[in-house]
């Protein structure tokens, strides 16, 4: 209608129209007394109704805008804080939940993907232990060790007396053996040290624990000190559980909660 006023005169009839004085309004009551149109009324005062349903004028609102609709932005305001508190519950509370529990949800994750992985890995486990011994363990290794880890644990144990073919190298047979299997056993004895070839399986099991093959190291000290376990082993010592061993199901009980409890 401004517009159409510049073009031309322009009346507009408001009276005997029922206005109201309210929030709705409030860009209308401003326009009236800005707008170059003709009214019917010339001081621009038109009866209306407030919010409250009183009576007013348009002339009385307009000199008292400010009172009358300074409150109007209030819902705006109230929905925008609303809506601003949500996303920042949204937003904060997971952060502080990750936040509070990271390390039960690492260790969940790595949980997870770690059987994932020994999974796609089982496939190439031939054996779940590799057993290494000097031969003055032979006889207990026979009648005891295989007796409950095989019978009654049910895991496959790759022992060298019994499992490696005739006519294949013995550095071959070894390495092969060792890189098939989940984890590697050493049965310590004051003798161990003196086969040549203990050296080599030291190597060979180093290797892939590098290679992250192999799982799990355990160094079983029967009948012996500590000071037997050789020197070549400083090197992965602290990815290396020792178990002093004890003639007894306390030493079993040892061995069990070591190959069955994931190392985190």
């Amino acid at each position: 209608m401004d517009e159409k006023s510049y073009e031309g005169i322009f009346y507009l009839s408001i009276e005997g129209n029922s206005l109201k004085c309210t929030c709705d309004t409030s860009a209308v009551i401003r326009w009236l007394f800005s707008t170059n149109v003709f009214l019917d009324r010339v001081n621009k005062n038109f009866s209306c109704t407030l919010a409250n349903g009183s009576e007013s004028n348009t002339v009385d609102v307009y000199r008292r805008f400010h009172e009358h609709f300074s409150n109007c932005n209030n819902k705006t305001w109230l929905r925008l804080g609303i809506g601003l508190l949500v996303a920042f519950v949204i937003f904060t509370v997971p952060l502080a939940v990750i936040f509070n529990f990271r390390w039960k949800i690492t260790f969940w994750i790595y949980r997870k993907f770690k059987r994932v992985v020994e999974h796609k890995l089982e496939r190439k486990f031939n054996y779940d232990i590799y057993l290494s011994y000097a031969d003055d363990r032979f006889q207990w290794v026979q009648c005891d060790f295989l007796q409950r880890v095989e019978t009654s644990w049910h895991m496959k144990v790759c022992v060298e007396d019994r499992d490696f073919q005739i006519g294949v190298s013995k550095a071959d047979e070894i390495a092969n053996a060792i890189a098939c299997s989940k984890h590697a056993i050493f049965i310590m004895s004051e003798s161990y040290k003196d086969n040549e070839w203990n050296k080599f399986v030291i190597e060979r099991v180093k290797f892939e624990k590098c290679r992250n093959y192999l799982q799990k190291i355990i160094i079983l000290v029967k009948d012996a000190t500590a000071s037997c376990v050789p020197p070549e082993l400083d090197d992965i010592i602290k990815n290396v559980t020792i178990i002093d061993w004890d003639d007894n199901e306390t030493g079993w009980d040892k061995l069990r909660m070591t190959l069955f409890t994931d190392s985190f």
